[in-house]
């Protein structure tokens, strides 16, 4: 994982990036319902935004991120805060229930992060992977501005977080089937917020020079008037979910590390 990705605008990450629908984490909890003590591990865990949520149904949460930046904006006494890599987070064997990665398992190398997850998860436990996508079927602003995006980083892919993430899984051997579920909802905030929002992005913060940010921000404000006038944006969110439950023994592929 690219350990300092996001230090830079760590503000507007903690600020404006989107939450997570309820009906995600009640799929995770249907998943973790036969055990009374849940420990969860949120990997690549960010300014926490995955993990609060984790730690607000009541699980114990330790938050494992190698950006010191990223983890000092957790701000929740009930997450621990772990500074380490996706693929080696210093965690004991067969120590959590679940792992998770929000917004997060694209920056992972899949293999090596895969292998460690199986090591770090007890026998049983889940491993859960999920996205915020925008929905470009349900909205014109979105289609939009994925275009004006388009416009200023010209290698920009719209689904490069869609992938084989079941295949993926499946070479590690550890995991039973991916399961998939899809949780549509609408994420409405203010248009300074929706700014912020993208400048905390890789694809925008990270690629366009500095002196092209005030014209790509003055084009997305027009935008924005053009699609929602002085009302708030309404965005259309589709949070893609993977789950696999942790054989007690791997099958095939790479074994877990011990």
């Amino acid at each position: 994982m690219v350990k300092n990705a996001f230090d830079h605008c760590v503000d507007d990450y903690s600020r404006y990036r989107p939450s997570y629908p309820a009906e995600a984490l009640d799929i995770l909890a249907e998943k973790m319902a036969s055990r009374a003590v849940c420990r969860v591990a949120d990997v690549g865990a960010g300014t926490g935004i995955f993990a609060r949520l984790l730690a607000a149904r009541g699980w114990n949460v330790v938050a494992v991120e190698p950006s010191f930046a990223m983890l000092s904006r957790v701000g929740d006494p009930a997450v621990l805060t772990l500074c380490a890599a996706a693929e080696a987070t210093g965690l004991g064997d067969r120590s959590v229930d679940m792992v998770t990665a929000a917004q997060a398992f694209h920056w992972f190398n899949p293999p090596f992060a895969l292998s460690e997850f199986a090591r770090v998860l007890r026998p049983g436990g889940v491993l859960a992977m999920c996205w915020n996508n925008r929905d470009a079927t349900r909205s014109a602003f979105v289609g939009a501005y994925e275009s004006l995006i388009a416009h200023y980083n010209t290698r920009y892919e719209r689904e490069y977080r869609v992938q084989d993430w079941p295949g993926k899984i499946a070479t590690v051997g550890a995991f039973e089937p991916a399961e998939y579920h899809r949780v549509e909802h609408v994420w409405r905030l203010s248009a300074d917020a929706f700014v912020g929002f993208s400048r905390s992005v890789s694809y925008i913060r990270n690629v366009l020079p500095r002196e092209q940010m005030p014209r790509f921000e003055d084009d997305l404000r027009a935008l924005m008037a053009e699609h929602f006038g002085e009302d708030d944006c309404a965005v259309p969110l589709r949070t893609d979910l993977w789950t696999a439950r942790r054989r007690a023994v791997a099958t095939a592929g790479l074994p877990p590390r011990s």
